[in-house]
């Protein structure tokens, strides 16, 4: 088949997780037969570092090639804010259209909802051949306008019943639900161009739930990582057997080398210094702790935040010996830096959908400390550490369990799969691949 991966972003400029599955996904397909390129929003100027393929008033695309395959960077100019809740405007499809008039694919398969990779990409190569078939992975929470699936300014995961606007204000607003709901019901459900995107919330709200509506209609498959977001799908109208669900595998490089614990006891945290990352609730858990030589936290990131009260606690965590900023790694060196830590800390403070850092740190030996919401509970369910679990937010119970935490000498055995046996499994399962 002639196979186009979306996703939000991808490599050599953006190395999280989805950008880690959709290369692993690709190297599978292709090691398959299937003719396989990938499509990603990319930043103008990045865009035109690598040469201008096509250009007109909605967009500019390039292509380069990242690890022997195609991928097109895409930058969409001049968004308006319905687009981006909607995803949806006929001036990008047609742009899209025009791009891949002379191309043709069998697949789609979507790992994100955005502006970029929305509707407008599937009605365009829908409009160039009927026949084609979509497949969506649910890595992040899109199916939830603000993209968290916790319940307004709570930690709590979302109800099955909600008023989704007063759920958006309560979170942005910082304000109980309860007292907003009231307030939702008598907001103009209309939008004004030139009025602040707070007063058009409602009508931005309705734009969102019914992209995702069409998205749902227009899947011919989900595919899916945990048990919660196979019960998201279907609490909200999907079909039951057209989810296919798969715990995530992980690079072979975790399975690669036994651990080498240092003689200090070592608490890892990797991944993006953010909020809803629960970075603010682990750097005062960690600052709260008498500073001595036995233990350390080491941190897979650089301590700089565009985020004025995270960016104090990171100045904070410079004046103590027992802090690490290791920077960005690659999967090498992050393998490596697995391998000397005893405890890895996941304190995400959203609906985390199955963090590949619990599978990594798990193949690699390492106890792991959680937040209890979302998929974090739940793989720490799945692998029998649910003492480890943490009130989500609560940097004095996080405190605790760190404090309780002992230097990690027992081996951990847990079966943890590789991508290669997550996506025969899954193919297996797929109508659409078979």
């Amino acid at each position: 088949m002639n196979i186009l991966l979306a996703t939000h972003n991808f490599y050599p400029y953006y190395q999280g997780g989805t950008e880690v599955y959709v290369l692993h996904l690709a190297k599978h397909l292709l090691g398959l037969g299937h003719h396989v390129q990938i499509i990603s929003a990319l930043d103008e100027v990045d865009v035109q570092a690598n040469g201008i393929l096509y250009e007109d008033a909605n967009m500019i695309i390039c292509q380069y090639l990242y690890d022997e395959t195609c991928v097109y960077g895409v930058f969409t100019k001049s968004v308006q804010t319905p687009h981006i809740y909607s995803r949806n405007s006929e001036k990008y499809a047609n742009s899209y259209v025009n791009f891949f008039k002379s191309k043709s694919f069998d697949l789609l398969h979507l790992n994100g909802f955005t502006t970029t990779i929305g509707l407008d990409i599937i009605y365009a190569l829908k409009t160039l051949n009927q026949d084609l078939k979509l497949i969506t992975s649910y890595h992040t929470a899109f199916s939830d306008p603000k993209e968290t699936l916790t319940f307004g300014n709570t930690l709590k995961e979302k109800p099955k019943y909600i008023n989704h606007t007063a759920d958006l204000l309560s979170y942005k607003l910082q304000l109980p639900y309860w007292l907003i709901n009231p307030f939702v019901a008598v907001m103009p459900n209309t939008y004004l161009k030139k009025l602040p995107a707070m007063f058009n919330i409602k009508q931005l709200v309705k734009l969102s739930l019914e992209s995702f509506k069409k998205l749902a209609d227009l899947t011919d498959e989900w595919w899916v990582y945990s048990d919660g977001i196979r019960n998201e799908l279907v609490n909200i109208g999907v079909k039951e057997n057209i989810i296919k669900k798969e715990r995530h595998g992980i690079s072979p490089i975790f399975f690669q080398k036994k651990p080498t614990h240092t003689v200090k006891k070592i608490h890892l945290f990797s991944g993006r210094p953010i909020a809803i990352k629960g970075i603010k609730t682990l750097l005062k858990a960690w600052l709260s702790l008498k500073q001595d030589n036995s233990s350390e936290l080491w941190l897979t990131a650089t301590p700089i935040s565009n985020d004025s009260r995270i960016q104090q606690l990171m100045n904070k965590t410079k004046l103590r010996t027992d802090v690490k900023w290791l920077g960005e790694l690659n999967l090498v060196e992050l393998a490596e830096v697995y391998r000397k830590a005893d405890y890895v800390i996941v304190p995400s403070e959203c609906y985390e959908i199955g963090p590949l850092v619990i599978h990594e740190a798990i193949a690699s030996g390492c106890r792991v400390i959680a937040s209890d919401i979302g998929g974090c509970k739940e793989l720490l369910n799945h692998y029998n550490m649910k003492e480890s679990q943490f009130i989500t937010g609560d940097s004095d119970d996080l405190k605790r369990k760190i404090m309780s935490s002992g230097k990690n000498s027992q081996v951990i055995e847990h079966k943890v799969s590789s991508f290669t046996e997550h996506f025969e499994r899954l193919i297996a399962k797929s109508a659409v691949y078979a």
